[in-house]
C-alpha cells in the first residue's frame, strides 16, 4: 500500500481540513499518474500491463536461437512450415528442423547452386534461381514431391535430376520477383540483362479432374510466358505492384542507374517514379503498400527510405504525384536488407539491426550483431551471425526513441556482443529467429491482402514435412523481405492502440515513483 504522506511535498499548499487535504492528495495522485502515462505514450513506449513493465521484460525484437551450430556459408533461405530451407555455397540446399531434434537434411546437392528461392505453400511450389551468368535459370518444384522424397529417404536431388523442372526461356536470368499476395494469379518477372520476361501460372481446370491434373502434371507445364519488355538499363531491384482491377493496370517497379521507374505490364511503357541525386547509388529494396485499392511504394536506397504514392490509375497510366502522404527518413548505417513488420521497419546492416517505426521513421532500438546476414523473412525473420547464442537471445534492450532523431547517430548504450574469435580459429555461425507474431502482436490478426483479395484462387496446399513439429501458419509473403500493409489499416490500428493506451490508468507508474528517493521523484517530474 502506498504511503500517502510521501506525496505531501508535491502539493503547492496544504489545506487545513483533513477531508480537503485527502481530496487534494488524490487529485494530485491522479494528475501525476496521467502526466507520466501521457509522457510515456508520446515517447512511444507505453506498456499496457504490469507484465510488460520492469527491467526483465522481453522486447518484441529479441531473437531466439534456431540453429546453434551451422558450419556452411548461407546464400539465401525461406521458411517451410516451422522448418527453414537454406541454400549454401558448398552443401547445396539443407532443411533445418525448428526443434533441432534431427540434424540438417540435404534436399539438393551442391550441383544446385541456388541464388534466390521462394517457398509458396498454398501453391505447392518451390521457385529457385540457380547458377549464375549464362547458365542461370529459374526452376520450379512441387513441395509435395520434395516432402515425399524426404519421408521415403530417397537420394538427394541433383541438378541432373532437375532438368525437367527448369523454365527454359529464363536462361541468363540474374534476378526475379513475384507478386506478394497472389490475389488473382501468381506472376513472376525474370530479369535477363535489360529484358524483363513476364510469366504467369495457368488457372487450374474447373472440372472434377483439376486436382488430379495439378498433382500429376509437371509444374513447368502450369506456367506460360506472357511477354517480353525491353529496358534501357539492367535492373538491380524489382517489385510487382498490383493494380486496382488487375486488368491491364499491374505495374513493375524497377531500379537502375540513378532512378526508380514504373513499367506497365501490359504495354511496357515506362514512367519516372523517383530520381536519386547522388553520385553513387546502392539500391536496397522497393516495397509495395496499398490504400483503398491505390498503390504506394517504399523506395529504399543508400541511407534513405522514401515513400511515394501512386494514385489513382488512370486507365493504364499511373498518376505519380507528390502529396502530404509522401515522406522519407534516414538510417544511421547503410542497410543491406529491409524487413517491414508493422509497426516496425528493420534495417539489417553488416553488423547491426536498426529498428524504426513505419509511420514516422523514429528510431526505436539498435542492436549490434557481428557478421550479420539476413536470410529469410517471408514469415518469421531469420538471420545468421557469429554472435554467441546466449548473447543474442537473452540480450536486454533499451528504448531510444526519445534520445535520438531519425537522422542522428545514436549516443546511448547498446548491447555489444562478445567479439569474434581470434585469427586462425574456426568460427561457428548461428541462425537466429525473430517470431513475426512478437513484432506485430495484436496489431495484425491476419495476412494483409492486396486489392485483389476477392479473386483468391484455391490451390493445392503442400503438407509440412514430417520433421517439422507444427503445421504451417498463414503465409505472410513479401517480395523484398516485407509485409505489405494498407495505410488505412495502419490508421485503424493506431487509433485502436491509442484508445487502449489511454484507457490504462497511469497509477502503476506511481509505484515505481514511490520507490525512488524524494529528490529523484522531483527530478522525474
Amino acid at each position: 500500500m502506498l504511503n500517502r504522506r510521501s506525496f505531501s511535498d508535491v502539493l503547492p499548499e496544504s489545506p487545513k481540513s483533513a477531508r480537503k487535504k485527502e481530496e487534494a492528495r488524490q487529485a494530485e495522485f491522479v494528475r501525476i499518474g496521467q502526466a507520466l502515462k501521457l509522457k510515456t505514450i508520446v515517447r512511444g513506449d507505453a506498456p499496457t500491463s504490469l507484465v510488460t513493465t520492469g527491467l526483465c521484460r522481453k522486447e518484441p525484437w529479441e531473437s531466439q536461437s534456431f540453429c546453434s551450430t551451422f558450419s556452411y556459408e548461407t546464400v539465401c533461405a525461406d521458411s517451410w512450415g516451422q522448418s527453414l530451407l537454406v541454400a549454401t555455397e558448398a552443401a547445396g540446399v539443407m532443411m533445418i528442423d525448428d526443434a533441432q531434434v534431427l540434424p540438417p537434411v540435404q534436399v539438393f546437392d551442391k550441383t544446385m547452386v541456388v541464388k534466390q528461392m521462394h517457398v509458396l505453400e498454398p501453391q505447392d511450389l518451390l521457385i529457385t534461381r540457380t547458377d549464375k551468368g549464362k547458365d542461370a535459370r529459374l526452376y520450379v518444384f512441387r513441395l509435395s514431391m520434395l516432402k515425399r522424397g524426404l519421408e521415403e529417404r530417397q537420394l538427394v536431388r541433383t541438378k541432373c535430376d532437375s532438368r525437367e523442372n527448369k523454365l527454359e526461356k529464363t536462361k541468363g536470368c540474374h534476378l526475379y520477383s513475384i507478386n506478394t499476395h497472389h490475389g488473382s494469379e501468381l506472376r513472376i518477372v525474370a530479369a535477363i540483362r535489360n529484358k524483363l520476361l513476364l510469366i504467369t501460372r495457368k488457372q487450374p481446370r474447373p472440372n472434377g479432374m483439376g486436382t488430379l491434373a495439378a498433382t500429376t502434371d509437371s509444374p513447368v507445364d502450369q506456367f506460360q510466358y506472357i511477354r517480353e519488355i525491353c529496358l534501357c538499363e539492367t535492373p538491380v531491384v524489382m517489385a510487382l505492384v498490383d493494380g486496382p482491377t488487375g486488368e491491364n493496370d499491374n505495374m513493375i517497379c524497377v531500379a537502375y542507374k540513378h532512378q526508380f521507374d514504373l513499367i506497365n505490364e501490359s504495354t511496357g511503357d515506362a514512367y519516372r517514379l523517383h530520381h536519386v541525386d547522388a553520385n553513387r547509388v546502392n539500391f536496397v529494396a522497393a516495397i509495395d503498400v496499398y490504400e483503398d485499392g491505390e498503390a504506394g511504394l517504399l523506395l529504399c536506397y543508400n541511407y534513405i527510405c522514401s515513400y511515394k504514392k501512386v494514385c489513382p490509375f488512370n486507365g493504364s497510366t499511373p498518376m505519380i504525384q507528390s502529396n502530404t502522404s509522401d515522406f522519407h527518413f534516414s538510417w544511421n548505417q547503410m542497410p543491406n536488407a529491409i524487413v517491414c513488420a508493422f509497426p516496425y521497419i528493420l534495417a539489417f546492416t553488416t553488423d547491426s539491426i536498426e529498428i524504426r517505426l513505419v509511420v514516422n521513421g523514429n528510431l526505436v532500438y539498435t542492436a549490434v550483431v557481428p557478421e550479420l546476414q539476413l536470410t529469410a523473412s517471408r514469415s518469421d525473420i531469420y538471420f545468421v551471425s557469429s554472435a554467441p547464442v546466449n548473447s543474442a537471445s537473452n540480450c536486454s534492450s533499451r528504448d531510444t526513441s526519445s534520445q535520438s532523431s531519425p537522422q542522428t547517430p545514436t549516443g546511448y548504450e547498446m548491447p555489444v556482443f562478445p567479439s569474434p574469435l581470434g585469427d586462425g580459429e574456426a568460427q561457428c555461425k548461428h541462425i537466429f529467429k525473430i517470431p513475426l507474431s512478437n513484432l506485430v502482436g495484436r496489431s495484425i490478426e491476419r495476412p494483409l491482402k492486396s486489392p485483389l483479395v476477392n479473386k483468391v484462387v484455391t490451390g493445392l496446399t503442400a503438407q509440412v514435412p514430417s520433421m517439422c513439429v507444427a503445421p504451417a501458419g498463414p503465409l505472410l509473403q513479401g517480395a523484398s523481405h516485407t509485409l505489405s500493409l494498407s495505410r488505412m489499416e495502419i490508421k485503424e490500428i493506431a487509433s485502436r492502440t491509442r484508445k487502449e493506451l489511454l484507457e490504462v490508468w497511469g497509477g502503476q507508474y506511481l509505484v515505481l515513483l514511490y520507490r525512488l528517493p524524494c529528490g529523484s521523484r522531483e527530478n522525474s517530474l
